[in-house]
């Protein structure tokens, strides 16, 4: 007698089967989630749950995506499915807080005039490339809108981050308000030096952040911190008094969040030693620090090989590297959201932070040196007219040192009793909560002549010019700080886009070969259309027509930048379509082949074992 599910009819039964249960499990099933991606890309943070639960009112999300002008980019695509399905993750957990629409902006369209009204701006990925859209928007009550303008893959492992930032956004009903204390002599403000007696500009950096945040100014003499305040800002706290400096430790064991700028050796901070020996340039806020859990080391800055910037000594000599005059890139950045997408920082004389051993804070290093460093004694600062005398004395001791840090924990006070016996509040000699500071251990990267250049307009309107990335750092610090407590809590995902090598090194050599065949073709197309041009000079008169001759000559040369053009669009095209073949082949073996190999084995011993079975006699 043969087994039930043996031959053709067992075969065909399972297959029956096998349908049927897909078909239940879908209807049973409906809306169960099962996230098995190794980072769990798929399941939304804590802190990203608590934003939403903490909605109070109705968030539209909507998603901007040419899906038809992209049917030729099957890696975008392939992201944009991504963002949707995380998208979709947050309308289903919002419980009917979140409504999600999906837009297509076709060219012309509605839809195209509305992604232009939420700020959304259309990107050319590719040379020959159509432009593409590919942002969020979020609305609210009372007009009230905030958008993502395009989602960048290399921000990927951030995805979350920035969709739940921008639902902080939409929620906050006011300016975050920042309390803000800067050195009277750094001249943030602008005004008369009264060193020089010449009128100096206000900071850029500085303008920016009245321009976004509610700010109260903090007089050097400040015995308190305004109680609503969510970021304490410093920026070179030299010389405070014992007042000032209770107010900053409470303030932080309550919880408090802040952003700290010292310095070992503040350049802006008055003239140098040679005019005004004996003036002190440091502010490292130690007496604070070390009862806290960490320190900046005193008197030293970090001199760095690897990033040492070239600056000019003097006309008609060559420039020499200054072992202090940092220009970091992301080599020298830690993985986190305010530093993702920066391409670098320039600092001077920048110190170093470090941890206490018998420290029990967290602590998290932002910025850091390479390996071919070392702390320097800032005194050489005081006369130093060459800066390559620096590297008489340089030998790198082989230690990344922190240049800025995130700081957060329980503080133990700096102060057995308050100063000022009048004073009413509560003294804490532990923290209540947790504490949230990032220390920078430099201030002259604020300053305008590290990081921006003012220039005149054609109309004559002051413009700036970016030249570092030292702007977007501070401000993305803010925002981080000055953020729902749940968004600090959101943690970054390594990248869910694990591509095939094969594919990956298809994708390098086609582009590779790409941008060579686009830079003939545009080499072609620009030879062309200044024959065109010279053409259209050669008119005898700006009124008369080209001769017969000349237009014969002028409709061979649009034929051919139209010849041209499509060959741009074609080599994007054929790009594409090579690397969408190849990738789908990988998957067919992966998804399908494998499995019927597998069948194919599993029936074939079973064949083997019924063929050979042994008989009963």
């Amino acid at each position: 007698m043969k087994p039930w599910l043996s031959g053709k009819s067992g075969l065909f039964l399972i297959a029956v089967i096998t349908i049927i249960a897909l078909f239940l499990s879908q209807w049973l099933l409906q809306g169960t989630r099962l996230d098995l991606t190794e980072d769990k890309h798929y399941t939304l943070s804590q802190g990203t749950r608590n934003i939403i639960a903490s909605l109070k009112q109705p968030v539209i999300l909507e998603f901007y995506f040419s899906n038809q002008t992209t049917r030729d980019m099957p890696l975008l695509r392939n992201y944009a499915q991504r963002v949707r399905e995380l998208l979709q993750e947050y309308e289903r957990i919002g419980n009917g807080k979140i409504q999600l629409r999906i837009i297509d902006p076709e060219p012309f369209s509605e839809q195209e005039d509305s992604a232009v009204e939420r700020g959304l701006s259309p990107v050319r990925l590719a040379p020959g490339a159509p432009e593409v859209y590919f942002g969020l928007a979020a609305l609210a009550g009372k007009g009230k809108s905030a958008t993502i303008p395009f989602f960048n893959r290399e921000r990927e492992s951030y995805l979350e981050y920035d969709v739940s930032e921008l639902l902080v956004q939409i929620s906050r009903d006011h300016k975050p308000k920042i309390a803000l204390y800067a050195e009277q002599d750094l001249m943030v403000q602008g005004g008369i030096n009264p060193f020089n007696r010449q009128p100096q500009q206000p900071w850029v950096l500085v303008e920016q952040i009245q321009r976004f945040y509610e700010v109260t100014w903090l007089a050097k003499d400040f015995k308190a911190i305004p109680k609503d305040t969510e970021l304490l800002l410093l920026i070179h706290p030299k010389s405070l008094e014992e007042p000032a400096l209770y107010a900053i430790d409470q303030y932080l064991l309550r919880g408090g969040r802040g952003l700290f700028f010292v310095d070992p050796y503040a350049e802006l901070d008055g003239p140098p030693a040679f005019v005004q020996p004996g003036r002190q340039k440091n502010s490292d806020l130690n007496s604070l620090f070390r009862a806290w859990g960490f320190e900046m080391v005193s008197g030293k800055f970090v001199g760095d090989n690897k990033y040492a910037m070239p600056v000019k000594v003097a006309e008609g000599r060559p420039a020499v590297r200054h072992l202090g005059l940092l220009g970091l890139d992301s080599s020298a950045f830690a993985d986190v959201p305010i530093l993702a997408h920066l391409d670098k920082l320039l600092l001077s004389s920048a110190g170093a932070l470090t941890l206490l051993g018998n420290s029990h804070l967290h602590f998290f290093p932002l910025l850091f040196s390479s390996q071919d460093a070392m702390l320097i004694p800032t005194a050489a600062l005081d006369y130093l007219f060459d800066p390559s005398i620096l590297y008489d004395a340089f030998r790198a001791d082989g230690k990344n040192h922190v240049l800025a840090a995130r700081i957060e924990g329980k503080f133990n006070s700096a102060f057995a009793k308050p100063p000022a016996p009048e004073n009413s509040v509560t003294h804490l000699s532990q923290g209540k909560k947790p504490a949230h500071l990032i220390v920078v251990a430099d201030s002259d990267l604020l300053a305008n002549r590290l990081w921006a250049r003012i220039q005149k307009s054609p109309d004559g309107e002051r413009m700036i010019v970016p030249v570092a990335d030292n702007g977007p750092f501070v401000i993305n610090a803010i925002d981080y700080l000055t953020g729902n407590p749940d968004l600090i809590s959101i943690r970054s995902h390594a990248n869910l886009t694990k591509p095939f090598e094969k594919v990956e090194n298809l994708r390098r050599q086609a582009e590779k070969e790409l941008r060579e065949k686009v830079a003939q073709l545009q080499q072609q197309l620009q030879a062309t259309e200044k024959k065109m041009a010279a053409l259209e000079a050669a008119k005898q008169t700006p009124h008369q027509g080209l001769t017969p001759q000349q237009q014969r000559t002028m409709e061979t040369f649009q034929q051919q930048r139209l010849q041209i053009r499509k060959d741009l669009r074609h080599l994007q095209h054929q790009l594409n379509e090579d690397i969408e073949r190849l990738g789908n082949r990988l998957k067919l073996i992966n998804i399908l082949l494998l499995p019927l190999v597998l069948t194919a084995l599993l029936l074939l011993r079973g064949w083997w074992k019924h063929k050979y079975r042994p008989t009963q006699g």
